[in-house]
């Protein structure tokens, strides 16, 4: 048996329980949840390793078994009908339950196909990538994208069980590592000053894959979303401060086309420009502010963001944290305190969107 830690998310049906560790992913079989111990498997071409060694543990008790197309432009309702399908065609029952191994998209497609088949069945998450690990599969968020925006259809869902094994990281390609680890940082920043510290200190050893610095940022981000999602299942509150670089980062990706920039890389240039509005209006040091935008520049280099407003403000207009009173936005205090700002005009985000730089 591996060496493992568990989280606990929620309570009861809301619940959910994340075990981690180096090799967490062989204890599969005993950890899963399902009522009647049969299973829909959801898995991409990336993971195909990782999904190979669930189908092993799971041998006689998987249903239907679908792969899907792991990219962000696939993210949609087509996709998720594909899982509904294949799982109708089996003959599921309201007692079995999804697995979804792969990537953020993986993740939202499968656990979104959960919510709405036969009115909602259980479902695990089995993330492959440091971004699925420290935010995607933890907390319950899953849903579609649509052309008018990002996460715009979707659901509130638990899984019952995470496993999040780091051992996939050391196959992840590179560019995938360090859009994913933009992630990690994500919730050390707002929640974690001794992990951020430790985490860009020790850096070069995660760059590298070393296997324990890996594992302490990787939990460390875990804890920090498990804390926050706990305090706030539905996003009426504190929720919303995981969405830190996500307002630019969600517009970016979508003007893109979600072909230009991976989430982590779109995300990374979000942070950039949270930054910046944090420096003007939430009082952020500038040393706290060169720090998170140095560690940006040792991610990257990451591509160019869109930064056309003409391209960027209907999407900003769309975006499902706008309310009557404005676009909220979460920006940082300090390291490790952050704060949702309610109301900040599309233009005060568009010309941050202009100023948004890596590491100066």
């Amino acid at each position: 048996m591996s060496e493992r830690r568990r989280v606990d998310v929620g309570t009861g049906e809301s619940g959910s329980v994340v075990w981690i560790g180096r090799g967490v992913l062989s204890d599969a079989a005993s950890l899963l949840s399902s009522a009647s111990g049969r299973f829909i498997l959801v898995t991409c071409a990336g993971a195909r390793g990782a999904a190979d060694r669930v189908r092993a543990c799971l041998e006689g008790r998987i249903l239907a078994d679908v792969e899907i197309d792991d990219r962000e432009e696939s993210k949609s309702l087509d996709t998720a009908r594909k899982v509904i399908d294949a799982a109708l065609r089996s003959g599921v029952r309201r007692d079995d339950a999804v697995v979804a191994v792969g990537g953020g998209v993986v993740s939202d497609v499968a656990g979104f196909a959960a919510a709405i088949l036969l009115r909602g069945i259980a479902w695990n998450a089995i993330p492959t990538t440091i971004g699925a690990m420290a935010d995607a599969a933890i907390g319950g968020k899953t849903g579609v994208d649509h052309p008018a925006g990002k996460n715009l259809i979707g659901a509130f869902h638990p899984p019952r069980v995470v496993l999040i094994d780091t051992e996939a990281a050391a196959t992840l390609p590179e560019r995938e590592l360090r859009a994913g680890l933009v992630e990690a940082f994500k919730a050390a920043w707002i929640g974690d000053s001794a992990l951020a510290e430790r985490a860009e200190a020790a850096l070069p050893e995660i760059l590298s894959r070393s296997p324990e610095p890996l594992l302490d940022l990787v939990a460390g981000a875990a804890l920090v979303k498990a804390r926050i999602v706990s305090a706030d299942p539905k996003e009426s509150g504190t929720r919303r401060l995981l969405n830190f670089g996500h307002t630019l980062g969600h517009a970016f990706e979508a003007a893109g086309g979600y072909r230009l920039l991976r989430h982590g890389e779109a995300v990374a240039w979000g942070i950039a420009a949270a930054v910046d509005l944090s420096r003007r209006r939430a009082g952020l040091s500038d040393a706290d502010a060169a720090r998170v935008k140095s560690l940006l520049a040792r991610l990257g280099p990451f591509p160019e963001p869109p930064r056309d407003p003409v391209l960027l403000a209907p999407y900003l207009e769309r975006d499902k944290k706008s309310s009557r009173r404005g676009l909220a936005g979460v920006l940082l205090e300090a390291i490790g305190r952050a704060r949702v700002e309610e109301a900040i005009a599309p233009e005060e985000w568009l010309a941050a969107a202009e100023r948004a730089n890596l590491g100066s």
